[in-house]
């Protein structure tokens, strides 16, 4: 029973083998005859199109909104009545320009105080004493320029919240200053695309208020967080615009685009005349009316065109699209030319 038994085990095992190798054989001649076939095709003017230099750049597009590089909410550090408001809406102001002024006679009072203790406490305190008073002082001085709100930088008044005669808390909001000498945009790039960002890089932006119209900047910095909206993770980037015009408004919508490479002057053929066969890029090279099918070594894409780094030379012609090529399997791999055996051989 046991030698039936493992006569019959043997016998399986054959027919395992046998069944694999004829598979392997079958699978092996279908594809060499698969590769000994030729693509019936027959190519028109329209099917090609000849290869030419030019230029590529990829962007990462999105969009955000117009900010001045530094705006500030101005407050007064003191409680008090306006007495004097010398700003209006939309007024230039500079660097430590006075803007309003606070009713001061109190503050000027609590000056004159410490100060007269302090000369006095000099001549004839302790040290202590004296370190106490000429705090006191210095508190005093301050409290008396603080009643002069000051232009932090050279800006322009966007808001003035007070007017004379009003009493305001310190902390309140006074008016609002931009520095509009120079515009910002912080966008929202996605994950994936923010690994190709790169501080520095230069950027298209198109503002919606000016039509027709590009402006130039650049890449200033990338945040080192990411925001989550709804499952959407993106990364803020801020750029920087190279350029500014008068009729710049905060708030302003933009359509940026971060150009994260760039190709100039390369062999550009359309993606769609390319496939991969086996790990090799592969166009169709039309000669004599024939189709041939050629290596070639990919560069940048921009994902509409493909830079061509070998494989091609300018003005020769090729199929722009190799769809059925590709689905066919490559069968054109041994497809000759005449005096070439085999692939066309790539033109260095």
């Amino acid at each position: 029973m046991k030698k039936k038994w493992l006569i019959i085990a043997v016998i399986i095992i054959l027919v395992i083998i046998t069944l694999f190798v004829g598979s392997r054989f079958l699978n092996k001649a279908d594809e060499e005859e698969l590769t000994e076939k030729n693509v019936n095709i027959d190519i028109t003017p329209q099917m090609i199109i000849s290869v030419e230099r030019g230029d590529l750049k990829k962007t990462v597009s999105t969009s955000g909104y117009l900010q001045p590089a530094d705006e500030k909410i101005l407050t007064f550090n003191l409680n008090g009545e306006i007495e004097e408001v010398l700003i209006s809406e939309g007024k230039r102001v500079t660097g430590g320009e006075v803007l309003v002024r606070l009713e001061k006679s109190q503050q000027e009072l609590n000056y004159l105080k410490a100060k007269n203790i302090y000369e006095l406490i000099k001549t004839s305190g302790s040290e202590s004493e004296i370190k106490e008073e000429e705090l006191n002082f210095q508190i005093a001085k301050k409290n008396l320029e603080d009643t002069s709100l000051k232009a932090p930088f050279s800006g322009l008044i966007t808001n003035i919240s007070v007017k004379p005669d009003d009493y305001i808390n310190s902390g309140s909001e006074v008016a609002n200053i931009i520095d509009d000498s120079s515009y910002e945009i912080v966008v929202a790039v996605n994950d994936i695309d923010s690994l190709e960002i790169k501080v520095g890089q230069e950027v298209i932006i198109i503002l919606d208020a000016f039509p027709g119209r590009e402006f130039s900047g650049k890449v200033k910095e990338i945040h080192n967080y990411t925001q989550n909206v709804n499952g959407v993770v993106t990364l803020p980037v801020t750029v920087k615009l190279d350029e500014t015009d008068k009729q710049f408004k905060p708030g302003f919508s933009a359509l940026v685009e971060i150009i994260i490479g760039r190709a100039e002057g390369e062999l550009l053929v359309p993606i769609s005349a390319i496939f991969d066969r086996k790990g090799q890029q592969i166009v169709v090279k039309v000669v004599n009316n024939k189709p041939v099918f050629t290596p070639v070594k990919v560069g940048f894409s921009d994902g509409f065109y493909t830079a061509i780094e070998e494989g091609l030379d300018e003005g020769e012609e090729i199929m722009i699209n190799v769809h059925e090529f590709a689905k066919a399997g490559a069968n054109n791999d041994t497809q000759r030319t005449p005096g070439v055996g085999g692939f066309m051989r790539p033109h260095r």
